[in-house]
């Protein structure tokens, strides 16, 4: 096999079982009463009224195939497996609905550069900012952002809405999560691209096609430390949005192993975050020029 064939080999072993009727009658029928935890298991029997099958022969043919991946039988009948509830998930969040009207938003900021109103513009399912005038992506940020996301929002909560999720995907897969497999990720630091327009940081998945690039800041606003420290000069990061924080200045200060500071200037004085070529933070550095006014 090549890397892509066997890439698509599992995906498509999971969409062949589904791939006849009854097999797909069977699992939704299970998550038609699906609850979490609270689910109640269906019996053999209310699962044949069910899907209407009177065959038992064919049924559990069909039953065995799902049995395992799609469904799990306990001592009281058949309950869907998480594999199921996720891809269930997913598919409502991609159901084949018609694109949205809304292809041009009005989130009601400004461009950094040059001042002139930003358009959010929501293509493939992808939500970018772009400065007509400057004829760029704002940050060079895009970011996939499920149809359901623009219901009943604003064109403003929209964009909160994708740096929400954006924020909170990239740093858990910065920490060795796929957000959305749950499976390891490569972390990398590209030091060539620091000093360019590229984004120097790429995360990649190392089951699933998940994969991000991303500028310095955007990956360690959920870490704890980097928090309380942009906090201590005066950037309250939950108080402000992503385009609305300053930023850090990368320095290399270290080749073998690669190590990175992030120098981020606020008015209330300077953090510096360490980080090494894995993203891990080994050190935060405070330099508060209001301390030092007033000892």
């Amino acid at each position: 096999m090549t890397d892509g064939e066997e890439r698509l080999a599992q995906p498509r072993d999971a969409f062949a079982l589904l791939g006849h009727d009854l097999r797909l009658e069977i699992l939704l029928a299970l998550l038609s009463h699906w609850e979490a935890v609270e689910t109640e298991p269906q019996r053999y029997s209310e699962l044949m009224r069910a899907v209407g099958m009177e065959d038992s022969g064919k049924f559990n043919y069909h039953l065995d195939r799902l049995r395992g991946v799609y469904l799990r039988k306990t001592d009281d009948g058949y309950v869907p497996t998480a594999s199921a509830t996720a891809l269930y998930r997913a598919v409502l969040a991609h159901r084949p609905t018609e694109t949205p009207a809304r292809t041009q938003l009005d989130p009601g900021i400004d461009c950094p550069n040059c001042g002139a109103a930003l358009v959010g513009v929501y293509e493939r399912e992808f939500f970018s900012l772009r400065c007509d005038p400057c004829d760029s992506v704002v940050g060079e940020f895009t970011y996939p952002l499920p149809k359901n996301s623009l219901a009943e929002r604003t064109d403003r909560e929209v964009l909160e809405a994708v740096y929400d999720r954006a924020r909170e995907h990239i740093g858990l897969a910065r920490r060795g999560q796929c957000p959305d497999c749950g499976g390891t990720t490569t972390r990398d630091v590209e030091v060539s691209a620091i000093t360019e327009t590229e984004s120097p940081v790429r995360i990649d998945c190392d089951t699933c096609t998940w994969t991000v690039r991303t500028g310095f800041l955007l990956p360690f606003l959920t870490d704890a430390r980097v928090l309380a420290a942009l906090d201590g000069v005066g950037v309250a990061v939950e108080d402000r949005s992503p385009w609305e924080l300053p930023e850090p200045t990368a320095m290399v200060t270290g080749a073998d192993p690669v190590q990175v500071d992030l120098v981020v200037t606020a008015g209330e004085g300077e953090v510096t975050i360490t980080i090494d070529n894995d993203l891990s933070v080994q050190e935060t550095r405070t330099d508060c020029r209001a301390s030092e006014q007033s000892t």
